[in-house]
């Protein structure tokens, strides 16, 4: 694959997962599943997300854009900041509240098998309570598309549930758990994988991150 390979901002299939007919109450909902602290959450996943002055940032599943504003603010006037959503009306919601807060971010349709970005763009890829929001495929299509626009050198941050022990034993197959992945990321290549429980969590549901670095050449 070449060097400047970008992919068409093609519409985006409707697929599982979508939730653009949340939008209009998306940011209600995540204040209320987080009883309140959803701002604590945002200013800490920019931390974890290790995002520094001047960094190239995308946001993937960017839903109404409050992550990807965060992320803005850290990466500063010298950084470039993009989010991506495969909901249309999330999009909208998104530009809407940037134009808001006059910030300087590139919201646009787009889906994780199909980044619409060239190669090697972004220092930071950041994936926050999105990646199982897919079927199994287009997840394994994304990480390669990940790894794609990733800078040598950058790397992918995962946000995400963990199960508690008693969710484990009355798991079924339809439920997930972000610990199963760094096998998944190493088979994609990624490297140094990083893997930490947050102090946050849902009704008994941890929260996790994982890091995995695109190894420079």
């Amino acid at each position: 694959m070449s060097e400047n390979t970008t992919r068409p901002a093609a519409p985006v299939k409707k697929q599982d997962g979508q939730m653009g007919s949340w939008a209009p109450l998306y940011d209600l909902l995540m204040f209320l599943m987080t009883f309140g602290k959803e701002k604590k959450l945002r200013q800490e996943t920019i931390q974890l997300a290790r995002i520094k002055p001047g960094d190239n940032v995308l946001e993937i599943g960017c839903g109404t854009g409050s992550l990807t504003l965060a992320a803005k603010e850290q990466a500063g006037p010298s950084g470039e900041v993009a989010g991506i959503d495969i909901a249309p009306e999330m999009v909208a919601k998104a530009r809407q509240k940037a134009a808001r807060y006059s910030a300087d971010i590139s919201f646009q349709e787009g889906g994780i098998a199909g980044i619409p970005f060239p190669d090697n763009r972004f220092d930071i890829v950041m994936c926050s309570f999105m990646i199982y929001h897919m079927p199994d495929e287009i997840r394994m299509k994304g990480f390669w598309e990940i790894f794609r626009v990733l800078k040598p050198g950058g790397h992918l941050f995962i946000l995400d549930a963990a199960l508690s022990e008693k969710q484990q034993q009355h798991r079924t197959g339809q439920i997930h758990d972000i610990r199963e992945l760094p096998p998944v990321l190493k088979e994609n290549h990624f490297t140094r994988i990083e893997m930490e429980k947050t102090g946050f969590g849902f009704l008994g549901t941890e929260f996790w991150f994982i890091r995995g670095k695109k190894a420079a050449v």
